[in-house]
């Protein structure tokens, strides 16, 4: 089995496809760890909560609970200012995943009118060869009908051969068979 040739636009699409993934990747990974980050925050927000509701409870002691609470806010305070720095990365990342995405599809609608222009090509040299068959053939049957006839009929085609409805709409309107 043949492999496609490698078409300029086939190597867009598969360097734009890479670069998507690649990008895809990159937005999971940082939409992870910012989630991460989200959770963590939380977790210290609940465990400075929970230190007060120990101290009332009175499992506790105030200077136990004010330590506990003083180092999860300042863990959530920490927390809140990398997932501050994270929101601007996520920006950039997800703005690259989008732009990867637009060049994707774009590279993917060229690909595809390359191959459109590689089968009208392709097409183009078809109807040549019929063509050519076809009056190869139309002059040896004219040839045969005069050598079996004689000159009867003049020097035209009209006594053997006549066109289907769809060929001459083609010949005479310029209209294209239905598909």
């Amino acid at each position: 089995m043949n492999a496609p040739i490698p078409t300029p636009a086939l190597q867009a699409l598969a360097a734009a496809r890479s670069r998507l993934a690649e990008c895809a990747e990159r937005s999971t990974s940082a939409h992870s760890a910012q989630t991460k980050l989200l959770v963590r925050k939380s977790e210290s927000e609940a465990a400075a909560a929970l230190a007060i509701a120990d101290h009332k409870a009175g499992t506790i002691s105030e200077e136990v609970a004010a330590l506990r609470r003083a180092s999860s806010l300042q863990d959530a305070a920490d927390l809140s200012a990398l997932i501050q720095q994270g929101a601007a990365h996520l920006s950039k990342v997800d703005q690259e995943f989008a732009q990867a995405q637009a060049h994707a599809t774009g590279a993917e609608r060229d690909a595809a009118r390359e191959e459109d222009s590689i089968a009208v090509s392709v097409l183009d040299l078809q109807i040549k060869h019929l063509e050519a068959n076809f009056l190869a053939a139309m002059g040896e049957r004219y040839r045969l009908h005069i050598k079996m006839n004689g000159n009867r009929g003049g020097q035209s085609t009209f006594g053997f051969y006549a066109p289907s409805q769809a060929m001459s709409e083609l010949i005479k309107r310029n209209q294209p068979p239905q598909a």
